[in-house]
């Protein structure tokens, strides 16, 4: 049976480091061959900072698939949506390569991430790099629980993973990234009601705020399944300092069109949106197909 990538459905920690690579032209057969490394990286990690709790994911964009593994390219990988809206903008910036590096140790993550870029130099650019933090008890800047329906146990594999046994997806997943910069000047002069209603939980225990409304972030974005399960496991991350603070969302799914129909509903139409995007804006938006352990082994 096919082996999931261990940070797809791995369970909270306190750091993370995100890393988003270009390929350089010619370079492509090099670096389909290193790929299966990264695994044998983290087994050795893992054995020497057991502690540590690390976890990882490297992920091949959307539209670098075709180059680097033409004769395997997933059935509903797609390039990050193109959903347009009167008022707020959905930046898409393409990456080749998306590495996920999440442990209880920074300095892990840190010495991680450096033989990440030893192994695949000269092959790719860093582009970007995102270092992340647990703030609080998982929260986000605005002081609500990011995520409060992020499934749990078995019901995080059914919704993130792909599910076709003795195909090259199985065990695979369908990963949009997108980063939003907070503006939460305005934010903090909000009453707490007025905060619950445009988030639609509560912000103390993070309880579904009734009656449901429609323009909230819960009701937009909480889509589910025919079967009542979540359509993305959100593995979101908040960073910043002292003068930007934002998230780094993660959002991991067994179709290929999950993401899709959330980011649709929260842009929605008119004044029917997500009115939680009034304080915050993505810039940046990439998609990539994270196959399974197995599936790298073999290349």
């Amino acid at each position: 049976m096919a082996q999931a990538q261990s940070g797809i459905c791995a369970e909270a920690n306190l750091h993370g480091l995100h890393l988003f690579f270009n390929v350089y032209d010619g370079h492509d057969e090099s670096l389909r061959k290193k790929l299966k490394r990264v695994n044998v990286i983290q087994d050795e990690f893992s054995d020497q900072f057991s502690e540590a709790m690390l976890s990882c994911v490297v992920a091949v964009g959307a539209q670098y698939w075709p180059h680097i593994l033409p004769e395997f390219i997933p059935s509903q990988l797609q390039s990050f949506p193109n959903v347009t809206h009167s008022e707020h903008v959905v930046s898409a910036q393409p990456f080749d390569l998306f590495v996920q590096i999440r442990s209880d140790r920074e300095d892990v993550n840190h010495l991680f991430a450096l033989q990440i870029l030893k192994l695949f130099t000269p092959d790719v650019e860093l582009v970007e790099q995102v270092r992340n933090f647990r703030f609080l008890d998982g929260r986000d800047f605005n002081g609500f629980i990011y995520a409060g329906d992020t499934p749990h146990g078995r019901q995080k594999r059914s919704t993130a993973l792909v599910n076709k046994p003795g195909h090259f997806e199985d065990q695979g997943s369908y990963i949009h990234v997108q980063r939003f910069v907070h503006d939460l000047t305005v934010w903090q002069y909000l009453s707490l009601s007025e905060q619950e209603q445009i988030m639609g939980r509560t912000r103390l225990d993070n309880t579904l705020v009734v009656p449901a409304i429609e323009t909230s972030h819960a009701v937009r974005s909480e889509l589910k399944d025919e079967h009542g399960l979540p359509l993305l496991l959100n593995q979101s991350m908040p960073f910043g300092d002292v003068h930007k603070q934002g998230i780094l969302m993660v959002s991991c799914a067994a179709q290929g069109d999950s993401f899709e129909h959330v980011l649709k509903s929260r842009l929605g139409q008119g004044e029917h949106y997500d009115h939680w995007l009034d304080f915050t804006q993505a810039d940046m938006g990439s998609a990539f197909f994270a196959p399974s352990v197995n599936f790298l082994k073999q290349l």
